[in-house]
């Protein structure tokens, strides 16, 4: 396999980024990886979990998950759209549909604007609802309620596109996920050079994601796995073939963006720590939850929002009558795993 493969081409670079960018050392072991063989590519994936393909050549995907935990996974996207750019093409279109017009199969699709990798994270869920998204992939990353705690900007493989390296939280099935998310947006006319009524796409998508409370725990394994992927170069020259104006360009991009990774890899190590903060108490906001802290013994504890009001008025009620609200800018404390203020408050 060794022989016949190249790396990274248009996902292992662009992986390589990410994995850069992730990379750090003095964690818990995350899972083990194996490695899978998909035929014309190949990638060290965690044991155990599952592999879904879509597509070929540009519009390639996979996703990889745990099917104990579905906010452990791994996903690419060659590309994803239409969208729309903006709310009157989509009503043109709706017109032109209801005037006996052919149908257009990407109506349902939502209107990202301003067009923003951001912003087209945020509304992947509306994207994966879609009959054209369910299609290609069923199993399609919901990314529901995302918000993004950073974004930083990259080199742009597609003329007139934006990219972003982007760490965000989400949910699914009520419980909070984080995650590190490279997208690229451009417009259809920008990423073709021909004609795209008002659409545009989200390009080269790639994620790793976790629960929130052990996402900094596996994101060096989940990097790994994606800085691993191979790709037959049959395959590659095939495409290349059928694709040359869309694919070479894309080519090109993942070797630019590999010149970037150390600047990317700097970014991360040395990333704010309120970023960390800010991710726990968007994670608390979101489940509803706050903490509380003994400045006696250090622990922290987690109850239901508005618990500390009620605790302030009646503390001579409780032999743990010293519990605080936790510092803005105590770092360690953020840091520290909250035990359940229910099962310990006496």
């Amino acid at each position: 396999m060794k022989d016949k493969t190249i790396p990274g081409i248009i996902l292992a670079l662009i992986f390589g980024v990410l994995a850069c960018a992730c990379g750090q050392t003095g964690k818990p072991a995350g899972p083990v990886l194996e490695k899978y063989n998909g035929g014309f590519f190949a990638i060290d994936k965690p044991a155990g979990w599952n592999v879904v393909t879509a597509g070929q050549c540009a519009d390639f995907a996979f996703l990889i998950r745990d099917p104990s935990q579905p906010l452990r996974q791994i996903f690419y996207f060659g590309q994803v759209g239409p969208v729309y750019m903006n709310q009157q093409q989509k009503q043109i279109d709706y017109q032109y549909m209801n005037m006996g017009g052919y149908p257009v199969a990407w109506i349902e699709m939502p209107v990202v604007n301003p067009l923003t990798p951001g912003n087209f994270l945020r509304q992947f869920y509306l994207i994966a609802r879609t009959r054209i998204a369910q299609q290609f992939m069923p199993q399609c990353p919901a990314l529901e309620n995302l918000e993004i705690v950073s974004s930083v900007p990259q080199q742009c493989p597609v003329n007139g596109g934006y990219t972003e390296l982007i760490r965000a939280l989400f949910t699914n099935q009520g419980q909070v996920g984080e995650g590190l998310f490279m997208v690229t947006v451009a417009p259809f006319m920008a990423y073709t050079g021909g004609p795209g009524g008002n659409t545009a796409f989200g390009l080269l998508i790639s994620g790793i994601t976790a629960p929130q409370k052990e996402f900094r725990n596996i994101e060096n394994t989940l990097t790994k796995s994606l800085e691993s992927f191979t790709i037959d170069q049959a395959y590659v020259g095939n495409c290349l073939n059928q694709q040359a104006a869309t694919y070479a360009g894309i080519i090109k991009a993942g070797k630019t963006l590999s010149e970037t990774s150390g600047i990317i890899t700097k970014g991360w190590e040395n990333r704010n720590k309120t970023e960390d903060i800010l991710s726990e108490k968007r994670s608390d906001a979101i489940l509803g939850k706050d903490r509380l802290y003994d400045p006696e013994t250090g622990e922290v504890y987690e109850f239901d929002n508005g618990f500390y009001d009620n605790y302030n008025l009646h503390r001579n009620q409780y032999e743990m009558n010293g519990l605080q609200q936790l510092p803005a800018d105590n770092y360690n404390l953020w840091m520290k795993a909250p035990l359940n203020g229910a099962n310990h408050l006496r």
